[in-house]
């Protein structure tokens, strides 16, 4: 590769040019890429991922205990209907990005992540009392997605401010617990759901989360230089002057309905092609487990090839792996070959979205432009199993089919494989705009 492309506004860009206040970002922009304080934060956030969008990855454990436990209040409650819970979880834990920084700017980094945490742990105590579906909404629903955003969206882009050349690889690490929470917890939580109840494995989560939350509140730490440099205003529209950004946001937006969506519809997949629900368990851990190895493969890549370049080919990567595989697949080994791959190439948005804001807007507008870039993300997960419910439908309806049948998930599938290809695209412009060369570290 050649030497790193500098965005035309970033703090790097202005520094060679020689500005006059150039010492300042300059101080910003040379992280120390490694010591004890860095490794602690990437802790921090790979636990605060683990107790928050990871427990919010194996909701379907939960939701099938409460349509199949005779002691469920919730059973006579549609799948749709339940649906919504769950993608509420994952949908609000994008929405406070912006409340976020006012709260960091009045009280410092552990503000919103304490506040994000004890949200989470009191909002499963009350989904475990909870007897009315909107009770279990707005508690396993929207307070634990606001616990998810307040205390997430902060740390995550921690990494960015003391990594470099590492800094990928990094936030890819600290990314990858919220995989591992699947592939750990999900397990965890259905021998309780066995043995217990449904409202005891909520009260575990309640306390696990509470625990496991401040432990990643005590090993969070913030730059000093950061603290005097890096804005965190609640919304700097002036971010939306910078050349790709906007683009880069409508990548965002897109390319989660590619992620969403297989995660939520590959064990009713495997069932519709006859697998039994150990088999659909199994090729969901897989997918899983390999989602956390890539997240990981896709920081180290990006660190050598640029963060857009990886995003663009792992993303394309992602939807030829639903046309050329999940589309034919109708046995297990089929579908553990689709979640081996589909699970490495579909996760880099998670570890690379935070360096890629930065290539784009600088350090210095970071904390404004990933709240405004993850309020992208709030919409698809709440509609990504309607609309995925709707196109089976509608499939089925054309064919004259079942929904429950292997023909019924065709445009399904072909959807999933569009939508990251598409957001794929978006994101050549931004990348041309830094160098038209091949090999070139973008």
């Amino acid at each position: 590769m050649d030497n790193e492309e500098k965005p035309p506004f970033s703090l790097e860009a202005k520094r060679e040019e020689g500005t006059q206040d150039a010492e300042a970002p300059t101080q910003l922009d040379e992280p120390p890429d490694g010591g004890l304080e860095a490794w602690m934060t990437v802790a921090a956030t790979w636990l605060v991922s683990f107790v928050g969008f990871g427990i919010a990855t194996i909701w379907g454990v939960f939701q099938d205990a409460y349509t199949s436990q005779e002691s469920s209040s919730f059973r006579d409650v549609s799948t749709l209907k339940l649906g919504f819970v769950g993608g509420c979880g994952m949908g609000f834990g994008f929405l406070l990005g912006p409340f976020s920084n006012i709260l960091i700017s009045n009280f410092g980094i552990r503000a919103p992540i304490i506040l994000g945490v004890l949200l989470i742990s009191v909002a499963f105590e009350l989904a475990s009392i909870s007897h009315k579906f909107w009770e279990l909404i707005l508690s396993q629903g929207i307070m634990f997605g606001l616990g998810i955003s307040l205390s997430w969206i902060p740390s995550i882009a921690l990494p960015s401010q003391w990594f470099k050349k590492r800094r990928s690889l990094a936030s890819g690490i600290a990314s990858s617990g919220t995989s591992i929470s699947g592939v750990v917890l999900s397990p965890i939580c259905q021998v309780l759901i066995d043995r217990t109840s449904v409202q005891w494995t909520l009260r575990f989560l309640g306390f696990l989360s509470l625990v496991v939350g401040m432990l990643g509140v005590a090993l969070v730490r913030q730059r000093t230089v950061a603290k005097k440099h890096v804005q965190y205003h609640v919304f700097d529209l002036s971010v939306f002057k910078i050349p790709g950004y906007a683009l880069y946001l409508a990548f965002c937006f897109l390319q989660f309905f590619g992620y969403v969506t297989p995660l939520f519809y590959i064990p009713n997949y495997c069932l519709a092609v006859g697998l039994s629900n150990t088999d659909a368990s199994g090729v969901l851990a897989v997918t899983t487990a390999l989602n956390a190895v890539g997240r990981i493969m896709a920081g180290f890549m990006a660190d050598r090839a640029g963060p857009i370049n990886v995003l663009i080919v792992m993303h394309f990567l992602t939807g030829l792996m639903c046309i050329f595989i999940w589309l034919f697949a109708n046995d297990v080994g089929v579908m553990m070959v689709f979640g081996i791959f589909w699970g490495l190439f579909s996760g880099p948005y998670w570890p690379l979205s935070v360096p890629t804001t930065a290539k784009i807007v600088g350090m210095e507008k970071l904390g404004s432009a990933v709240a405004i870039q993850f309020l992208m993300n709030v919409i698809p997960p709440i509609f990504a199993v309607p609309i995925g419910s709707r196109i089976i439908a509608d499939t089925a309806a054309m064919y004259g089919v079942s929904e429950q049948s292997q023909e019924a998930y065709r445009y399904l599938i072909v959807w999933c494989a569009l939508v990251p290809i598409v957001a794929s695209w978006l994101l050549v412009p931004v990348r041309l705009q830094f160098s038209k060369k091949l090999f070139v570290k973008v």
